[in-house]
């Protein structure tokens, strides 16, 4: 370079390549001594794609940051590994699924549609609680973490929202027989 010269400025595409090319090899060992052959390779490309989205976030000495990235890359791993191998059991341990009856399906399928009609009737806030609770079996200590309170606080919510559900259900299983009882009636003075 020539006396007075701008020293030339690395592009972030030059500065991953110098990067990659320094560390690739370590990092993989790193995954290596940690786990297979196969998982590492993945580990090692998953932690470099980290690297190229943060490259501006990368410090000077990046070797220790790579290695940051990479033990959360694989604890990230080691869970997806742990939440598929639950799955796994969980479904061995199910029977395979019996073809229903034409009439069981047709019973089922009226059901359901009963259900979600009465599920779209509550109201929102009702809607997500139980969808949480029931369809994405999240803990009521998770549930009331997304939502903000307090578990014991989700406890009560679902009850409050599932009896919703119930009289919702009930109310239009009464109008398709057109019968009421004395739950559904509506409350009038000297009804408790």
């Amino acid at each position: 370079m020539l006396k007075g010269e701008m020293p030339s400025t690395v592009t972030a595409e030059e500065r991953f390549r110098q990067l990659y090319d320094q560390h690739a090899g370590l990092i993989l060992m790193y995954f290596k001594r940690r786990t297979d052959s196969e998982t590492a390779q993945d580990c090692t490309a998953e932690t470099f794609l980290v690297a190229w989205r943060r490259i501006d976030d990368v410090p000077d000495e990046a070797l220790p940051w790579l290695y940051g990235v990479a033990r959360r890359v694989l604890q990230n791993q080691r869970r997806s590994r742990g939440r598929m191998a639950r799955l796994v059991s969980r479904l061995r341990g199910l029977e395979p699924p019996r073809v229903p009856s034409p009439e069981v399906a047709v019973i089922r399928r009226f059901e359901d549609a009963e259900l979600a009609e009465a599920l779209a009737r509550l109201r929102r806030e009702d809607q997500e609680l139980l969808l949480l609770a029931n369809w994405e079996e999240l803990p009521h200590a998770d549930i009331g973490r997304i939502l903000g309170c307090s578990a014991h606080a989700v406890d009560q919510r679902i009850y409050r929202a599932m009896r919703r559900l119930a009289r919702g259900l009930a109310d239009a299983g009464q109008k398709q027989s057109g019968m009421t009882t004395p739950a559904t009636q509506p409350r009038g003075k000297g009804h408790d």
